[in-house]
């Protein structure tokens, strides 16, 4: 019996650390990856966009979007950091030289012809931003990251139906060549397919649409 005990003692100890240990998370995959680098760098260029609006905008309604963008998106930023620092992805600290160029050369117009240059650079921007997390939610694996795109996915169609339908008000083409907005832009699967809303979504959601109430009502 004595023998038979210490036989068992160590299968006991490694069944133990086996138990403990659980089954490893699968570590994301490269699209995963370039995902939260491009989804932060998009994020970081319009809350930049969204300040310029609410400084040059001529109407409210363009200060009043560009507003909801610092806002939705600094929360979907805030939300994405600890993703990215707990997969051990690293992110930039700034848009990328071709965002802000982008940015100075939308600044470069003066009244009207700025908010007509805003609505259409957001349109392309926003356009390549949902494709590349409809890209994610199709190929990506980590859920973490997956559930970040789920989140975004209503915020940034959201943005996109807001700019579209100002932009039948000012004359511009609803649709653009997409900037590059820090991603590429894979065609990724329809829309029709996205019912994947998240709580954090819809309370995104909730908050800008309460935004822009508030900003009517104030004007």
């Amino acid at each position: 019996m004595r023998v038979l005990n210490r036989l068992l003692a160590p299968l006991a100890v490694v069944g133990t650390v086996v138990l403990l240990a659980g089954p490893a998370q699968a570590a994301p995959n490269d699209q995963d990856t370039s995902w939260v680098q491009a989804a932060h760098l998009s994020n970081l260029a319009e809350i930049a966009a969204g300040n310029a609006a609410q400084q040059q905008a001529t109407t409210q309604e363009v200060k009043d979007l560009g507003a909801m963008f610092v806002q939705m998106h600094t929360q979907l930023d805030s939300a994405l950091a600890p993703v990215a620092q707990q997969l051990g992805i690293q992110l930039q600290p700034e848009p990328t030289a071709e965002q802000q160029a982008q940015l100075k050369a939308v600044q470069a117009n003066t009244g009207r012809a700025f908010d007509t240059a805003w609505i259409a650079q957001q349109i392309g921007s926003h356009s390549t931003t949902l494709a590349a997390t409809q890209q994610e939610l199709k190929a990506g694996q980590d859920p973490t990251v997956l559930a970040q795109a789920q989140t975004a996915t209503p915020v940034v169609q959201q943005h996109l139906d807001e700019l579209r339908a100002l932009a039948g008000q000012y004359g511009v083409p609803t649709s653009v060549p997409a900037g590059s907005g820090g991603q590429a832009a894979d065609g990724g699967l329809p829309t029709s397919s996205w019912a994947l809303i998240g709580v954090g979504g819809a309370a995104l959601l909730a908050g800008g649409a309460g935004l822009v109430r508030r900003r009517a009502t104030q004007a």
